[in-house]
């Protein structure tokens, strides 16, 4: 384990649950107890919005952690924080709790919790572990995570290659530093890092992602892993693990030790507003995909009815899944020339262009389009009426002087081709 999680640990921790969980609870609207299992978890909950914010604390440590970050991010999300059995409110259980039971634990407090997902999961140190397996478990459930300084389960093992002694000091050192009511959670957590692997999951989702790690050093320190070697491994090993995302950042900071949220409680509050940035810009191209593919499966069945007696029933429902995806005139007008273009679908995409003529009303672009669709389907004398409007409009609407020459062609045209025979 991350040495600098612990040290000095039965002092902050006490010290900590006493002064911050009134500030946690505070931004909450809910603060109580849930049962799991045979047990109970201290809950605060608050915030609104489409996104859960799920705080996971390190180990040994309790909600309170977060009292620097919870009131602001309930302010832009909704937003959950807990204690695990053990620390803060929460009763320790008989036996010690490893990843296991406790990632267990976690998920059975979300439903508890009544905690919707999509989630963002924030992970502390080994609250990283917690939230990499709910995320590779739940993938669908997860849009963003935060990873504040976050525990390795190679680093020790990467160290032992540089200083195989410190590296044992710093865990005996660890170890008796630690209170006796967690001495058996902090050796299920050891094994792990021992063995220098987690147990075996699914692969982690794809999605924004900040890492922040602390990168504060002091060479005299009686920690290996305070020292300038070991944090420069511990930053390759991050930045190795921030490769995995395609979307987010790695932020190192000199000026925090390993309780950034505490210490520069800024950088966690951006990180998560970023993440919430790009998570809600990315639910909103899912949602149009999502759109375009549902009026596409109804194009894909409806269109050839559009020759048969059931014509007007497939418009009807055609017309609805449009009304259903509420897309945007230029949306709309992408999709009416894919039909028109690629499909050969002339009823069809006329169809589509004229809704977006009405919808649109004062677009001279949509009535333009409305007007192309009609001279495909041999109809000049109403393409004529769609093209003037179009100028009109464009006129009316500042249009550029090349867009209005192509209504005066398209005009030009349909008048060409309803002089015709």
């Amino acid at each position: 384990m991350d040495a600098l999680l612990a040290r000095r640990i039965g002092a902050w921790v006490i010290a900590w649950a006493a002064l911050g969980a009134c500030a946690a609870v505070a931004a909450a609207n809910t603060d109580r107890m849930v049962k799991v299992g045979a047990g109970q978890l201290h809950v605060v909950q608050g915030g609104s919005g489409p996104f859960t914010v799920v705080f996971e604390a390190g180990f040994a440590s309790d909600l309170s952690v977060w009292r620097k970050v919870l009131p602001e991010m309930a302010s832009q999300a909704r937003v959950l924080a807990y204690s695990r059995a053990g620390t803060g409110q929460s009763p320790a259980r008989s036996t010690p709790l490893g990843l296991e039971q406790s990632g267990a634990e976690f998920e059975q407090m979300l439903v508890a919790a009544g905690a919707k997902p999509p989630y963002i999961l924030v992970g502390h140190s080994y609250g990283a572990f917690l939230i990499r397996q709910f995320a590779a478990r739940h993938p669908e459930q997860v849009a963003g995570m935060v990873f504040v300084d976050p525990a390795d389960e190679g680093l020790e093992v990467a160290l032992k290659r540089v200083d195989p002694a410190r590296v044992l000091q710093d865990q005996r050192m660890l170890a008796a530093s630690m209170p006796p009511r967690w001495q058996g959670d902090l050796t299920l957590v050891q094994h792990i890092l021992d063995a220098g692997q987690l147990p075996a999951m699914p692969a982690l989702p794809d999605v924004p992602t900040v890492l922040l790690t602390s990168v504060r050093t002091r060479a005299q320190s009686d920690f290996f892993q305070e020292t300038p070697v070991a944090v420069r491994i511990k930053r390759e090993r991050h930045q190795a693990f921030f490769s995995q995302f395609s979307s987010g950042a790695h932020v190192v900071t000199p000026n925090s030790g390993h309780h950034i949220q505490l210490m520069e409680p800024q950088l966690v509050r951006a990180a998560l507003s970023q993440v919430l940035a790009s998570a809600t810009e990315l639910a909103a191209v899912r949602a149009r995909q999502a759109a375009r593919q549902a009026l596409a499966e109804v194009l894909a069945l409806e269109a050839p009815r559009f020759s048969g007696s059931e014509h007007a029933a497939a418009q009807a429902r055609v017309l609805a899944a449009v009304g259903a995806g509420k897309f945007s005139e230029a949306e709309l007008n992408a999709i009416g020339f894919e039909v028109l273009s690629k499909a050969k679908q002339v009823a069809v995409a006329t169809l589509l262009f004229k809704y977006n003529a009405d919808t649109f009303a004062r677009s001279d672009n949509a009535a333009d389009s409305y007007g192309e669709a009609l001279l495909a389907a041999q109809l000049p004398k109403e393409a004529r009426l769609q093209f003037q409007r179009a100028l009109d409009l464009g006129k009316a609407n500042g249009a550029s002087e090349r867009a209005l020459e192509g209504y005066r062609n398209n005009l030009a045209k349909a008048q060409t081709q309803d002089k015709q025979p």
